[in-house]
């Protein structure tokens, strides 16, 4: 006789071993189990292993059984992997045997049931879509002044429709409810599609007391607030509606609801499937939702968002419909383009650790991360990174397992590195008191010291860990070495097509910043509206509109492939410099963004890579000493630091940066170089443009209805102190789409800078001004700022002509008036002492520079080929002669540039002199 071992009273042995009060999720997985083997007949057996459970209901325990399906997935397997789990061991507590034919009577059965059971949904499922379409068709267009609508702050949309409660009862056949409570008034109806079927409807009363059609099929299936195609941006998941309108006001982007987190990830699916190059991000509900969420965007490579309330979290806000009314729109924006993409794979499967024990002795050692409380052992067990290791016992007795709790959550999720093989890092998500993730690229070079700059960021962000072994913290991660990797930017700005900021990547999702340090203060406040109406008083007041121009300007320095450039606004104490200083960093951040001249030429260094490719502002310019000046004066416009030595003497890489530089001080560059006896070069002079503050009321022309400059001065401090951060990042993503969609900057410039209509020195001084106009320009082209056309561009040239009245020379070339001035400080100094009449002198010269001549009644001065070279030092002599011949300064050259000779009495001889007239020196 063939024989089987009974399967029914094998469930029974199994059940034995499994406590009835277990959990209900694994209670309710348990019943699924028993029916997917038994069917209807299974209940039974259900039935009295619950009733021994303290907390039994009969009524439950029948209304699950009627819920579960069988064939769902669940079967009699999970029902004996559960019971292992207390003990069971199908080797030792057998069951006893039937006959083959018996069970295959009754497999029969049970599939026929399981058919019956089928069909009967199916027949549901269909009636209930047909009502919903009936329901759909009956229904009106929702109204703004819903509720439900008003108390979440949002408009109706198009896939919303309402309808009388009592209306919606007649076509259903009954009252709906939630939690017992029916719904009343006017009721919300979202509808539901499957692969693009109408299924079911969502019904949401003003209370919002929310109900499913009876036997709608919602699984898999979403309601669509704006609907995905291939050419969106991103699809944004979420839970329920006011959550998923809300995302969508805030970014445009195509928005879907689950309408339960159960159904999240089927939802992310679904929309994988049917758009697989577009970005998914799932929007979480803090909570219970987190997991699911979080669930959903592993399975499809997506993202994760989750509202972050700060210090005002109250319990009852969970959702980014909550931080809507509570943030406004930029938080949620912000929180959405910043979500921490999930595409960890196998070797982060314990992200959410649905562990039932740590680990074996075979897996040690090993770290494991757990995120939830476990209960392990009948003892509770606490989040966070473990270390699961071992200690050797004597006389061969099995090791001591050791597991050693080491920080609250912290994922090491990918190896980081630049494009050149180098900077490798780690990029790591920890988990905040505040209940949210927070990202951080750390350097692995930070962690060759004593680690204590790692861990002072890591306390920063939130991480608690060990204090009495603050080394296992490093030693986790740095033993962590993920498959994954992504791309590492250490300095703000361009990284290929993308742009980095400390906070958020503009144009890529597989770059982040890793710094080693400390940051600028990027930071965002108030409200992006608030700023633009601060912006417009710089309509009519040319410099303040240059100040907001030249902040916009360090994007465009990459993509126009010019190292930096920069503008000193000097004048007047009170003048209003400072003012148009604190407007500028309103651009990309608060006051602190501002920084000041008072700083070593190394220390300026470090500032400028802070600022890469967008803006410095540097404050009182007398606060720094001249020879800083000279040295810094370059390195910044040229965008690359000293080269120094490691401690084995070989060099290391230079700082690279490119700034755009906003300056403000009483006297210009070459002044405060001279206070020191450093005379200023035209390379200086020309890479940061001084321009005098010399407006009707100071900065300003126009008051815009303010009684004194003062005051319009105080209201722009007072607005850029609490709006600020806004309006760089916009620019920016602005400006990566353009040019995605073929904008050729190069282009923009050319007819720009050809309207200055200058050459040589004065046209790349022009450039400078020409590329702040252009960022004013794109500003108001893409509703930046609400300037009209052609106003930044006619600031530039006002900023321009400023700069071109005040320059030395005339209109000459900076190098050209340097040299004449040089020539002519000599004289001054040295014209008496160093000189001594060429007829004959009794004077004793020493150290002589040459001789001089009565010519009527201007005196000729006869330098030596030396003296010229001392008195230009750091010319070249052929360039310090063209520059004295075209002034019409040296008056004895031959065809080929050569002093004719000058007969000396006293030398009884004739010498090769340069005879120079100082009258012609004069260039100012």
């Amino acid at each position: 006789m063939n024989a089987v071992v009974d399967e029914r009273q094998r469930i029974q042995s199994a059940l034995s071993f499994i406590p009835p009060d277990i959990e209900r999720d694994t209670w309710v997985r348990i019943a699924m189990a028993i029916k997917s083997e038994l069917g209807d007949d299974g209940f039974e057996i259900f039935d009295v292993w619950s009733s021994e459970g303290s907390t039994y209901k009969a009524a439950a325990a029948r209304t699950t059984w009627k819920s579960v399906k069988s064939g769902g997935g669940v079967t009699i397997g999970t029902l004996y992997a559960i019971a292992k789990e207390y003990g069971y061991d199908p080797g030792q507590h057998k069951a006893p045997v039937i006959d083959s034919s018996e069970i295959e009577r009754r497999r029969a059965r049970r599939e026929a049931s399981a058919s019956a059971e089928t069909e009967k949904r199916q027949r549901a499922a269909k009636n209930a879509a047909a009502i919903a379409t009936e329901i759909w068709s009956k229904a009106g267009n929702a109204r703004d002044d819903h509720p439900y609508l008003m108390s979440k702050g949002l408009e109706a949309i198009g896939t919303l429709r309402e309808i009388d409660v009592d209306k919606l009862a007649a076509l259903i056949g009954y009252r709906p409810a939630s939690l017992g409570k029916e719904l009343g008034g006017r009721v919300l109806i979202a509808p539901v599609h499957i692969a693009g079927e109408l299924s079911t409807v969502e019904m949401i009363d003003g209370a919002g007391r929310k109900a499913a059609l009876s036997f709608g099929v919602k699984s898999g299936g979403c309601w669509i607030a704006a609907k995905p195609t291939k050419a969106s941006k991103r699809i944004l998941i979420g839970e329920g509606c006011a959550t998923v309108l809300s995302a969508h006001r805030c970014t445009g982007d195509a928005a879907v609801a689950a309408l339960s987190c159960g159904n999240l990830k089927k939802v992310a699916e679904s929309i994988r499937k049917s758009f697989p190059d577009v970005p998914i991000v799932v929007l979480a509900d803090i909570g219970n939702g987190q997991e699911k969420a979080l669930q959903a965007a592993q399975a499809v490579g997506g993202a994760v968002a989750l509202p972050d309330f700060g210090p005002d979290h109250l319990g009852d806000m969970t959702d980014f419909n909550d931080l809507h009314q509570l943030r406004g729109e930029e938080a949620v924006k912000r929180t959405i383009e910043s979500a921490t993409t999930v595409d960890m794979g196998a070797q982060h499967a314990d992200l959410r650790s649905e562990v039932s024990g740590f680990p074996s002795l075979e897996e040690r050692p090993c770290y494991r991360v757990y995120e939830g409380w476990q209960e392990i052992a009948g003892r509770k067990v606490k989040p966070g990174v473990y270390w699961h290791g071992t200690k050797a016992e004597k006389n061969d007795a099995p090791p001591v397992l050791i597991d050693k709790w080491i920080s609250t959550p912290l994922h090491v999720l990918a190896t980081t590195s630049n494009g050149e093989d180098a900077e490798y890092g780690r990029l790591l998500k920890i988990w905040s008191p505040a209940g949210r993730w927070k990202p951080w690229a750390v350097p692995m070079a930070a962690f060759a010291g004593d680690g204590s700059e790692v861990r002072s960021v890591l306390l920063s962000e939130g991480l608690v860990f060990d204090m009495n072994d603050k080394n296992a913290i490093l030693r986790y991660i740095t033993a962590q070495i993920p498959e994954r990797r992504m791309r590492a930017a250490s300095v703000t700005g361009w990284s290929g097509d993308a742009f980095v900021l400390p906070d958020a990547v503009i144009g890529a999702d597989d770059i982040w910043f890793q710094a080693s340090g400390r940051t600028a203060p990027y930071a965002v406040a108030g409200t992006f509206d608030e700023w633009r109406e601060l912006a417009m008083l710089a309509v009519g007041n040319p410099l303040l509109m240059l100040a907001f121009s030249a902040a916009l300007a360090g994007p465009l320095l990459g993509p126009l492939n010019v190292e930096g450039g920069g503008a000193h606004l000097y004048g007047d104490s009170s003048s209003g410099k400072t003012t148009a200083l604190h407007a500028a960093v309103s651009v990309w951040g608060g006051p602190q963004f501002k920084r000041t001249w008072r700083a070593t030429a190394n220390g300026l260094e470090g500032a400028g890579s802070l600022h890469s490719d967008t803006l410095l502002a540097l404050d009182e310019l007398g606060e720094i000493d001249p020879k800083g000046l000279y040295e810094a004066a370059y390195a910044l416009i040229n965008g690359t630091g000293k080269t120094r030595a490691n401690r084995h003497g070989e060099a290391r890489q230079a700082s690279r940066w490119r700034v755009f530089l906003l300056s403000t001080g009483e006297l210009t560059i070459s002044a405060r170089m001279s206070a020191g006896g450093i005379e200023s070069k035209a390379g200086q002079e020309l890479r940061i443009l001084d321009v005098p503050v010399q407006g009707k009321y100071g900065l300003f022309d126009d008051l815009h209805g303010r009684a004194t400059g003062a005051a319009l001065s105080d209201e722009v401090r007072n607005i850029a102190a609490r709006h600020y951060g806004h309006a760089g990042p916009r620019f920016v993503e602005a400006l990566v789409q353009a040019q995605r969609e073929g904008m050729q900057l190069s282009d923009e410039l050319r007819p720009i800078l050809d309207d200055f209509g200058v050459e040589g020195q004065e046209r790349r001084a022009a450039r400078t001004f020409a590329i702040c106009g252009l960022a004013g320009e794109l500003a108001a082209r893409w509703e930046i700022a609400l300037w009209k056309p052609g106003v930044a561009i006619a600031a530039a040239h006002h900023a321009f002509n400023l700069w071109r009245r005040q320059r030395s020379g005339n209109g000459l070339g900076a190098e050209h008036a340097a040299i004449l001035r040089a020539v002519s400080d000599f004289i001054d100094r040295h014209g008496s002492a160093r000189f001594s009449n060429r007829d004959g002198s009794a004077e004793i010269i020493r150290d002589r520079a040459g001789w001089w001549e009565q010519d009527g009644d201007r005196r000729l001065y006869l330098f030596t080929s030396g003296a010229l070279r001392e008195a230009t030092k750091g010319y070249d002599i052929n360039r310090v002669v063209r520059a004295l011949r075209e002034a019409g300064a040296v008056l004895n050259l031959d065809d080929k540039g050569h002093p004719k000779t000058v007969w000396i009495a006293d030398e009884k001889d004739s010498k090769r002199l340069y005879r120079i007239t100082s009258t012609k020196l004069a260039c100012d």
